[in-house]
């Protein structure tokens, strides 16, 4: 009887571990088809653009200057640099410091503001759609949104963020630009520094094209590499271009500067191959130049880089944002006509 009873009790155990097996098995598979299905549709998220209804009509001819900024709102999480993405506040801190952000870039009067590190549904961001949160606290009607790191399950632990474009012109179409990654299967398990390629109706009369851009931050030479991708589209193009982002690297002549092994350096290659104008100009940079960190700048690596249509008319590192630890840069461009 004892015996009888002992067999099953063996049974049962044996029943309800092949269950939980089953059970865990089953979990992962959907786990694991989740993170696959993200991943194989990441193509169709990679470019949005919201739009107004209706849309707004260019000026029938195009002003003669733009007023531009770029920024590395580093996922919303403050100035202290080297802070992990999760720290900054919960999210109602966080939600406050990206609408001070908006707040700010409405009252400068710009044309174009270009976002780098950008939450459109991540998990440390509690989710928000921070471009959406700064384009409604500035007033712009445009918004693209460029995804560089697309991973993650559905409901738990997603990373979705990137590069961003506001404008208060029409959008006519945008493309992401894929550039070289640092490591393989890094861009295949989670996505890359590519860049925003968006073609502006500033006028009835002309169309810009704007190429928004963080550069991966471990290497020069991926970095240099990059340059052959945004130069090939300038050169393929007719239309004026402009060159804006955090582009984590500094040329010689300033402190931190890094070059490659055979000498090349990204911004200089840009300004060299692709005839991109920087500013501040060789051998002119002062400290108040520096755009990185926010607490005690020393190094210059965001910039505003115009094709040879575009003459500077003012450039300025905005030292009074300290929402980042990234400075922004504000640049008035006027058109050669």
């Amino acid at each position: 009887m004892i015996h009888r009873k002992a067999q099953r009790i063996k049974r049962f155990m044996r029943a309800m571990w092949i269950k939980v097996f089953a059970l865990a098995l089953a979990t992962l598979f959907l786990l694991a088809a989740n993170f696959l299905f993200i991943r194989l549709t990441q193509d169709r998220r990679a470019i949005e653009i919201t739009a107004p209804d209706p849309e707004i009509q260019p000026p029938a001819r195009s002003p003669d200057s733009l007023r531009l900024l770029t920024y590395n709102i580093a996922h919303g999480r403050g100035p202290k640099r080297g802070a992990a993405n999760t720290d900054g506040g919960d999210a109602d801190e966080k939600r406050l410091r990206l609408e001070a952000i908006g707040r700010r870039i409405g009252e400068l009067g710009l044309d174009l503001v270009a976002l780098q590190e950008v939450d459109f549904n991540t998990w440390w961001s509690h989710g928000m759609d921070q471009a959406e949160i700064i384009a409604k606290e500035a007033g712009f009607p445009y918004i693209v949104r460029q995804r560089n790191f697309d991973t993650g399950l559905s409901f738990f632990r997603r990373h979705d963020f990137g590069n961003a474009l506001l404008s208060r012109f029409p959008i006519v179409e945008a493309q992401k630009i894929e550039f070289p990654p640092m490591k393989d299967w890094e861009n295949l398990l989670a996505g890359n520094h590519d860049g925003l390629l968006a073609r502006v109706r500033i006028g009835e009369d002309r169309d810009i094209l704007v190429v928004v851009a963080q550069l991966d931050s471990r290497g020069e030479n991926v970095r240099v590499q990059t340059t052959e991708n945004i130069i090939r589209i300038q050169r393929g193009s007719s239309l004026p271009m402009i060159l804006m982002g955090n582009l984590n690297s500094t040329p010689p002549g300033f402190p931190d500067s890094r070059t490659t092994p055979i000498g090349q350096n990204t911004i200089e290659v840009l300004e060299s191959l692709g005839d991109f104008q920087r500013r501040p100009a060789r051998g002119q940079a002062t400290w108040q130049d520096f755009t990185y960190p926010t607490e005690a700048p020393r190094r210059i690596i965001d910039w505003i880089m115009p094709d040879p249509n575009w003459t500077f008319m003012q450039y300025e590192v905005r030292r009074d944002f300290t929402e980042s630890d990234h400075l922004p840069v504000m640049s008035t461009l006027r058109f050669r006509r």
